[in-house]
């Protein structure tokens, strides 16, 4: 029986990250944010079509937002792909 979640038994009896362990690295597993681009669309800083969508989300955000200041992408350090954005509300 086999359970679907992201730990992986090594043979001490400890468990550790799927992300973690050298089977992962092999396979292009950022060790900084820990995604695989093999396994899921990522949005890169370097694409140019993905940065036209951070932007045209950006710029949607800030029109339905008015009270928010600024968005800031979030981008891995190691392979570039977005992580997060940062949103920073401004209160008057």
């Amino acid at each position: 029986m086999g359970y679907d979640d992201n730990l992986v038994r090594r043979k001490d009896g400890s468990y550790l990250l799927k992300s973690k362990t050298k089977e992962a690295k092999k396979h292009g597993t950022c060790i900084e944010c820990g995604e695989n681009p093999s396994i899921r669309e990522l949005i890169f800083q370097y694409n140019t079509e993905d940065m036209m969508l951070v932007r045209n989300h950006i710029e949607d955000h800030l029109t339905m937002h008015p009270k928010h200041k600024s968005v800031t992408p979030d981008w891995c350090g190691t392979c570039k792909s977005l992580k997060k954005y940062v949103v920073k509300v401004g209160y008057e």
